[in-house]
């Protein structure tokens, strides 16, 4: 589900903003972004979410104000070793000769200078930081609820549609099998044929026969997975269990697709498999 939290975290000299934002997606995925000072930092808020958030890509960002922190000036000596080697070679080149001096050492170094904020300690700042970052986390976890509560609405009415859909299977196959028997009887009397109904082989066929058109078991089943659909919707850490429960229902009509004899079945069969396809992508965005 998709989500946003923000809260402050005030340090001295400078405030951080902390913005939480999740898109949808099947499992669990944290990126944290902040200051390199702290390399705790991904690990500790990762630990802080999981409790509260099971799916989804959360992106953690941690973007600083200006502010009046103290900076720390240093030169890069690298860089300064690596321009007085660039100059040395292009005076060669030229045919000038080259004779670095105090001076040109020191307008070097300026330009290369940089300036790093001094942060505070990690163990300085991880109590004012999970207090911070509780309050982000606290209202992305309600926007997603809110979003949630709208999917299992949503869900609730496909839901009602399978099960008018599937009142429409039943009543086109009611006594399906009793008129297949009897269909089957009469083209085999149009040809001529005679069968012994006393016969056990031909009892037994019939018997096969009508089984292969009959959908009582398939629509005990589906009954039995919108109840459980319906409960687990209300229930925590849903998405798995309704992820699974989808795919029984899709295995259950394409069964009463395969056995269905009428046209008005066939329909209803393949407007459900259009509900179900609906209800797969929902759910996948639920915890």
């Amino acid at each position: 589900m998709t989500g946003f939290g923000r809260s402050e975290l005030k340090l001295p000299g400078r405030v951080w903003a902390i913005e939480l934002t999740s898109v949808n997606q099947k499992s669990l995925q944290v990126a944290v972004y902040g200051p390199e000072e702290w390399p705790l930092l991904e690990s500790t808020l990762t630990a802080w979410i999981r409790p509260r958030v099971y799916r989804g890509k959360i992106t953690v960002r941690l973007t600083s104000a200006e502010g009046n922190t103290r900076a720390i000036s240093c030169w890069d000596e690298t860089s300064l070793q690596a321009s007085f080697a660039e100059l040395k070679q292009l005076a060669g080149k030229l045919n000038i000769p080259f004779q670095p001096d105090a001076r040109l050492l020191l307008e070097l170094a300026e330009s290369r200078r940089q300036n790093r904020v001094a942060l505070p300690s990690w163990d300085d700042v991880l109590p004012h930081l999970q207090k911070s970052f509780t309050e982000a986390l606290d209202r992305l976890v309600v926007m997603r609820e809110q979003e949630g509560a709208r999917l299992g609405k949503d869900l609730m009415m496909r839901i009602e549609q399978l099960e008018k859909l599937l009142a429409v299977m039943e009543i086109s196959e009611e006594n399906a099998p009793e008129r297949h028997r009897d269909l089957l009887l009469k083209r085999l009397k149009d040809l001529g044929l005679s069968v012994d109904l006393s016969d056990e082989r031909v009892l037994k066929e019939l018997t096969l026969y009508a089984d292969r058109s009959d959908i009582t078991e398939e629509i005990v089943r589906l009954r039995s997975h919108f109840s459980q659909f319906r409960e687990e919707l209300g229930g925590e850490k849903t998405g798995r269990k309704l992820d699974f429960l989808v795919q029984e229902l899709l295995r259950e009509v394409n069964t009463i697709g395969s056995k269905a004899s009428e046209i008005s079945t066939t329909k209803a069969v393949l407007e459900a498999k259009t509900e179900i396809e609906r209800i797969r992508e929902q759910v996948q965005n639920l915890e």
